[in-house]
């Protein structure tokens, strides 16, 4: 709402159920935005208490009108005096705002890890016929340096990553695939060996398009049944390109089996259940959301919140009913990349999410009184009187709102460890 929609008041006439805005800047008041409808009487007294005799409200926000204005008074002017609750309320804030800076700060490692990770690949597949031995201990030291993050806390948070990466988002599918299912099988308490091998079989799951021309595995429009069929013949030919790079036994497994379902409708062999190994059942769950995130034709895919609402509607008979309700419970409804309205209206976009704070995640809101620059991160956590309501589609979006928030292309994400 711009400011001509809004009306000046006297702080005295503020009342329960006006939305008003704070017109100083961020780290001058103690609230969460600068713009709020007001839930309780101790959010008028923290008003009133910086010491501002007039606000704005919108009438059209608004539950209530102002209280009836009292006689204006001359007053000798004085410097506003803070009361300790605010100060202490300010300085909270102001901790806050270091904990958003850190949090930003891993944001941005955990970028650089991922680009370095999407060149790795890129690497991989130009070396992998010439060089096998060294693409594997390559593949090894990545997943090593991945395990010492992952294994590092108790918990995990994930976060979405911005889809800059110069050229490498062919590459970086790998490496989400690789990224989501080892966090999901530290969830799963599958064994740290064998978590290794879910990522480095995620790395080269892949590996035989390389013997596909790009005609076809980069094709927007719909693929012929020619080409379709072609392009199920990548398993068979990365087996036997992991075989020949000697691959280990149960990473090479999830190259071989990584779209075969438990109700024997994938490829290339139609396996059934117990014929797929349990950590390739893993990964086809998540290959599956990744490939409905990220199609080749960015105009079909899904935002992550679609996804695995696609998931459970149209594939858990095919998927590992467990597996599936883990990935389901750790994603949370809103994964990150979602872009979500809350209970008070402010709409955002899901920046990380803490496994078992699903419900409460980080997000990054518009107000367009704060520079995009400077957006506030909003740690659900922190504010239980908040709720997330509704998933958006980014193409719904106001034009500002969306360069705002700048949805990402990409669902792209990385994690760091918790150590609660």
């Amino acid at each position: 709402m711009s400011k001509e929609e809004s009306v000046t008041i006297q702080t005295r006439q503020l009342q329960l159920g006006m939305y008003v805005y704070i017109d100083l800047g961020w780290m001058d008041h103690p609230f969460p935005l600068n713009r709020f409808k007001i839930k309780s009487e101790d959010q008028i007294k923290t008003i009133r208490a910086l010491g501002i005799e007039h606000i704005r409200y919108s009438p059209a926000n608004s539950d209530v009108p102002p209280l009836q204005a009292e006689p204006s008074v001359d007053v000798v002017a004085v410097k506003p005096v803070i009361s300790p609750e605010v100060e202490a309320m300010l300085l909270e804030k102001h901790e806050r705002k270091i904990r958003l800076e850190e949090h930003r700060a891993k944001v941005r490692e955990c970028e650089r890890v991922i680009a370095n990770a999407a060149k790795l690949v890129r690497n991989l597949n130009a070396d992998i016929f010439s060089k096998p031995t060294a693409c594997i201990a390559s593949a090894h030291q990545l997943m090593n340096s991945f395990l010492e993050i992952l294994l590092a806390g108790n918990g995990t948070v994930l976060f979405a990553l911005n889809d800059k990466l110069a050229g490498e988002e062919i590459y970086v599918h790998s490496v989400n695939v690789s990224v989501l299912a080892t966090m999901i099988a530290k969830e799963l308490k599958v064994p740290a060996a064998d978590i290794k091998m879910i990522g480095l079989g995620c790395l080269f799951h892949d590996i035989g398009k390389l013997e596909i021309p790009t005609k076809v595995t980069l094709k927007i429009d719909t693929l012929t049944s020619a080409e379709k069929s072609f392009l199920q013949e990548h398993v068979s030919y990365g087996e036997k390109i992991a075989i020949n790079a000697m691959l280990d036994p149960a990473a090479l497994a999830i190259v071989a089996q990584h779209h075969e379902y438990i109700d024997g409708s994938g490829y290339p062999r139609k396996l059934k259940q117990e014929q797929i190994s349990i950590l390739a059942q893993l990964v086809a769950i998540i290959n599956l959301y990744d490939n409905l995130c990220n199609p080749v034709n960015p105009a079909l895919a899904l935002t992550p919140h679609e996804a695995l609402s696609t998931l459970y509607s149209h594939y858990r008979t095919k998927l590992n009913s467990k597996m599936l309700q883990v990935f389901i419970r750790f994603m949370g409804v809103y994964p990150p990349g979602s872009i979500v309205s809350l209970s008070d209206g402010t709409i955002g976009i899901v920046v990380s999410v803490t496994s078992g704070k699903t419900l409460r995640p980080t997000l990054l809101v518009y107000d367009p009184d704060v520079p995009k620059e400077e957006a506030i991160l909003l740690d659900l956590e922190t504010l239980p009187d908040v709720n997330i309501s509704k998933a958006i589609r980014p193409a719904l979006l106001a034009p500002e709102i969306f360069a705002y928030l700048s949805p990402r292309k990409r669902a792209t994400y990385f994690f760091d460890a918790t150590k609660n």
